[in-house]
């Protein structure tokens, strides 16, 4: 049977830690990237917003898809880590894209795969440290995961406004120097993350026996609770279009290209405070309800940032942030938590293709929203799905305390 002892999952602290690292890079990598593409192809290439909104929700969604795909063969293949050094393998390669395009066409391109390299490693990475982790410490687990993200985040958004103000704004510098965090996280990959055995779920009988293919049947094996947690998420996802309609806004505010990286470091810094205090809020007291406040706050954002003025727009992006650090961990740890071990990768991949596919949607429609009436509605309208996305997870909530109420009974 699945050996979960404290001191296994102990001993797979220093394979957990290195993944938060991991995660690091990887943020810096991509940051140093996108948070200057979107003025780089609005200002240099003269992409409209609706255009943006297309790029970017093809790309992200693409990027989800591939999600679903790597996670089903993690369960499929009873492996994780190849799956996650093939995906960071390829970033490597698509910031030489980047450094290397011309073209509107070329740098679509260079998204399209960068997010499909991303997809590739993100539900076996999410899969994997549910592996590792103690089921009681799953959010807090996951929101240490997710402030080293968002640190990375921060730091990788401090470079590049240090080169783009050394450069002259220096756009493929940025690009080509993108591509040093993004190889140490192949090395850290390769030679630091050596997972305990012992807690692998495949010691479950369960994991072990499972056949090397995936049939519709086993989809019953997902609780009524897991699919109306999707529903719920689905709507919040609408509500999360691309950073670079937030970006955008920022020029829009008074902030220079040079110093729109500041916008991601505000936005993270926000992050990597609310993470580890609300993971372990929690795992203390109630996640739904956590989760639900972190929704109230992205309403929050939203109103601020629909303001046309510089303050109103900071404290948007401060609370948008508080949002994520809240809220980043707590997806996945409800999702880790609501299904069996071993189609854990399975799970997170329809976590993903839910995402994927709500935002695809989101941005081709704060796209519409920017062009036809302004910046300020793509805001208003995520209010809008953020409202029925806390209702849905109010009911689940509700009902829950209902049946917990009817067994005390």
């Amino acid at each position: 049977m699945l050996i979960d002892t404290k001191n296994d999952f102990s001993s797979n602290q220093s394979a957990l830690n290195n993944i938060a690292w991991l995660s690091f890079l990887w943020s810096c990598a991509s940051l140093m990237v996108y948070s200057i593409l979107p003025a780089f192809v609005v200002d240099e290439l003269n992409i409209n917003h609706s255009q943006v909104g297309w790029i970017e929700g093809l790309a992200i969604s693409s990027s989800f898809m591939s999600k679903f795909f790597s996670g089903v063969f993690s369960d499929i293949s009873h492996a994780r880590k190849p799956l996650i050094l093939l995906g960071t393998s390829f970033s490597v390669i698509t910031k030489t894209l980047f450094a290397l395009s011309t073209g509107a066409y070329a740098i679509f391109m260079a998204r399209l795969i960068d997010r499909l390299s991303k997809g590739i490693r993100a539900a076996p990475a999410d899969a994997l440290i549910a592996d590792l982790s103690d089921p009681k410490k799953y959010a807090s687990t996951f929101a240490v995961r997710q402030t080293l993200c968002s640190l990375g985040a921060v730091f990788g958004a401090i470079l590049t406004t240090a080169i783009m103000l050394i450069s002259g704004n220096n756009y493929k510098l940025v690009f080509w120097l993108s591509l040093i965090p993004a190889i140490l996280a192949v090395l850290l990959l390769i030679f630091f993350i050596k997972p305990n055995p012992q807690t692998h779920p495949r010691n479950n009988p369960n994991y072990a026996n499972s056949r090397l293919k995936l049939d519709l049947k086993d989809f019953s094996k997902f609780s009524l609770e897991f699919w109306w947690l999707l529903f719920s998420f689905f709507f919040l996802m609408l509500a999360r279009f691309s950073e670079a309609f937030i970006t955008l806004q920022g020029k829009n505010v008074g902030f220079s290209v040079a110093f729109l990286p500041f916008v991601i470091i505000i936005m993270n810094l926000s992050d990597a405070a609310a993470a580890i205090p609300s993971g372990k809020i929690a795992d203390m007291k109630n996640r739904k309800k956590m989760l639900l406040s972190g929704m109230f706050i992205i309403l929050i954002a939203d109103f601020f940032i629909s303001y046309n003025n510089m303050v109103g727009f900071i404290i948007g992006i401060i609370f948008i942030g508080i949002h994520m650090g809240i809220t980043q961990g707590l997806l996945r740890a409800l999702v880790a938590q609501s299904t069996p071990a071993e189609l854990r990768g399975t799970a997170f991949s329809l976590f993903f293709l839910v995402s994927g596919t709500a935002l695809l949607i989101g941005n081709v429609i704060a796209g519409k929203l920017s062009d036809s009436f302004g910046l300020k509605t793509t805001f208003l309208g995520g209010s809008v799905f953020s409202l029925i996305s806390i209702i849905l997870l109010s009911f689940s909530i509700f009902k829950e305390h209902k049946k917990t109420n009817l067994q005390v009974y």
